[in-house]
């Protein structure tokens, strides 16, 4: 009497299979849900900066009109300045030249504008370091 006995190496292989499918899924999810929250961080502190310098650039807008309808105070060479706080370590300066030779003959305004910087105010302190455990 022949038994036909198949091999033992077979019973266990799509359980193998299964599991390994799904600890590769739990990883990627997990990768992709790290990334997006990163990303998602990085955007929120891009649109924050973002609103920040549109303010600066606003008021900047305004002092280049008010010099323009006549405000000459703080002039120095010919030259207004002025420097608009658009957070703790950074802001807009901008200078004004009044009544630019450079001007054309058919340009109403009698200024120009020759800076218009975003100034870093205080030195930053680079972390190198990478947050690796020991």
């Amino acid at each position: 009497m022949s038994r036909n006995s198949f091999g033992g190496s077979h019973v266990g292989s799509a359980s193998i299979l299964l599991i390994f499918t799904v600890l590769s899924l739990v990883s990627f999810a997990t990768l992709t849900m790290t990334s997006s929250k990163a990303d998602y961080n990085l955007t929120s502190k891009l649109i924050e900066r973002q609103k920040e310098y549109k303010e600066a650039c606003h008021r900047g807008n305004a002092f280049v009109a008010a010099v323009n309808s006549g405000y000459e105070t703080g002039i120095s060479d010919g030259i207004i300045k002025e420097s608009i706080p658009i957070n703790d370590n950074q802001t807009l300066d901008i200078a004004i030249k009044i009544n630019s030779a450079e001007n054309s003959e058919f340009s109403e305004n009698s200024s120009k504008i020759i800076q218009w910087q975003i100034v870093n105010i205080s030195d930053f302190e680079y972390n190198n370091t990478l947050p690796v455990m020991k």
